[in-house]
């Protein structure tokens, strides 16, 4: 019974694979920057590796882009290097594969852009988030995935504006699509 369930589970040893997708950022306390700020459409790319089995574990090295756009001025893009660590639970179901996870997030910018000129000096590059996520793997098409993640930044960005000094922290949601190997 063992060798089925693995069988309809994928690789019973786990799984590495790319994944690449659409990132919508935004950062909390946003309605603070004159001119409305909206959304960063950017996207994401990178490696994962995941354990195998119906409940496991995955780590991944994504490059994703963050951040928000407003019209006057005041947009801050940031450009980070995320290392997601999650617990994964899996259901076996023939055809799809579906999938849900939660784990802690810790993130390295890369840049922080400005077009109004450049960001406060002195920050930290260094952030921590939560994530979480679910999505379907299919099984006939050889690994292939399709999930959505929501990331919760937990670390104050230091982008005070002129008007305020509030902490912001990033958000984040990702669709992103995967390939197994």
């Amino acid at each position: 019974m063992a060798a089925p369930l693995a069988a309809q589970m994928g690789s019973a040893d786990g799984s590495v694979g790319i994944k690449g997708g659409l990132s919508y950022g935004d950062v909390s306390n946003s309605g603070v920057f004159p001119g409305g700020a909206r959304t960063r459409a950017g996207i994401a790319i990178g490696v994962a590796m995941q354990s195998g089995g119906p409940i496991g574990v995955g780590v991944e090295a994504l490059y994703a882009q963050r951040g928000i756009v407003g019209s006057s001025g005041n947009s801050r893009e940031l450009d980070y290097i995320d290392v997601p660590v999650y617990l994964r639970v899996g259901m076996t179901v023939p055809e799809i594969q579906p999938f849900a996870y939660l784990g802690p997030q810790i993130s390295v910018e890369l840049q922080c852009g400005s077009n109004g000129g450049s960001c406060p000096s002195g920050r930290d590059k260094w952030s921590y988030a939560g994530v979480i996520g679910a999505g379907v793997r299919f099984q006939r098409a050889a690994g292939m995935s399709l999930e959505a993640r929501y990331v919760y930044g937990l670390s104050d960005l230091k982008l005070g504006t002129v008007t305020d000094s509030q902490n912001y922290q990033t958000r984040s949601f990702m669709l992103l699509l995967g390939i197994g190997f």
